[in-house]
């Protein structure tokens, strides 16, 4: 049996699990009714509220309010347990739904996010030939500019006459922003990035050496770190319509 079919046979099994226990799911959750816990929760607030003042007013002088204090103690702790089953003992129907839903969220977010980056480097791609494309445009326009300009002058010599100036051409830039009919758009962002090229060489302020004060010291504007490459990135980014 080959790969694509057995990954064929898995993703079946998966939805034919999904669809029993959608099936199977209690009635209540097409309501999702969460009134009774809510009024559950507020009273055990209620309680932790009064159990936290009546800690915070106790100055422990005497054996008696020593023991008051262990008391408050224990009845917070035993506030949490109960507080914890309640949400628990309510969710646990629920459980199995919200395990069938994440698993193709699970596959639709990493296919489209994975999908998502391949496409938008093509795009960057196509934006970095078109930048290509549009320098050697200007140069071939910048030379026909000069040659012009120097023919105008060998003919304006010998006429007697000030040979007029040519003025300069651009060639059209590529767009930045580039747009589909949908409303979306994708686009570069530029931020410096840090890369440790080797670690013995990072100065023991930035510890193990950390890649996150790194980043922060060249967030703040630090170009140069020994044992370090410190350079600029470009990242396709994309908005939908």
């Amino acid at each position: 049996m080959d790969f694509e079919k057995i990954l064929e046979m898995e993703v079946k099994n998966e939805n034919e699990k999904e669809t029993r226990i959608v099936k199977t799911r209690p009635q209540a959750i097409g309501r999702f009714d969460i009134r009774g816990v809510i009024a559950d929760l507020n009273v055990m607030e209620g309680k932790c509220t009064a159990l936290v003042n009546e800690a915070n007013a106790l100055n422990i002088t005497t054996a008696e309010e020593n023991g008051q204090a262990v008391n408050i103690s224990g009845d917070l702790q035993e506030l949490t347990k109960n507080v914890k089953k309640k949400c628990e003992d309510f969710l646990e129907p629920y459980k199995n739904v919200t395990s069938a839903i994440n698993g193709p969220k699970k596959r639709i977010m990493d296919a489209a996010t994975r999908t998502k980056s391949i496409i938008n480097q093509k795009i960057f791609q196509f934006g970095k030939q078109a930048e290509i494309d549009q320098a050697r445009q200007q140069k071939i326009i910048d030379e026909a500019t000069e040659k012009l300009q120097e023919s105008l002058k060998v003919q304006a010599k010998e006429l007697g006459i000030k040979a007029p100036t040519v003025a300069p051409i651009k060639a059209a830039k590529p767009t930045k922003i580039l747009r589909g009919d949908s409303g979306s758009s994708v686009y570069t962002r530029k931020g410096w990035k840090c890369e440790i090229i080797d670690a013995d060489k990072v100065e023991r302020k930035y510890c193990v050496p950390s890649q996150t004060l790194l980043n922060q010291a060249v967030k703040m504007g630090v170009r140069e770190i020994a044992g370090c490459r410190i350079f600029e990135d470009e990242t396709p980014v994309t908005r939908s319509g």
